[in-house]
């Protein structure tokens, strides 16, 4: 798929001097894939560790007791 997009200058000087022009596409979209990987992890990483917390299950418990009455 054909995307668009803008980058600055100095850095697509630096993509077309270090990366030949056949790979460039795939050196992008392995940079993109990388980042919503660690970003999607961290997402990950912190919604279990919000569940750990003894305040927020206990809120959690209340919040799931209080729509138990509104089916």
């Amino acid at each position: 798929m054909k995307v668009t997009f803008e980058l600055p200058p100095p850095v697509v000087q630096r993509l077309r001097s270090n990366i030949p022009s056949g790979e460039r596409s795939k050196f992008v979209a392995d940079l993109i894939s990388k980042k919503l990987q660690k970003q999607g992890n961290a997402l990950e990483f912190a919604a279990q560790k919000a569940n750990t917390l003894r305040k927020v299950n206990r809120d959690m418990k209340d919040w799931e007791a209080l729509n138990e009455y509104e089916d």
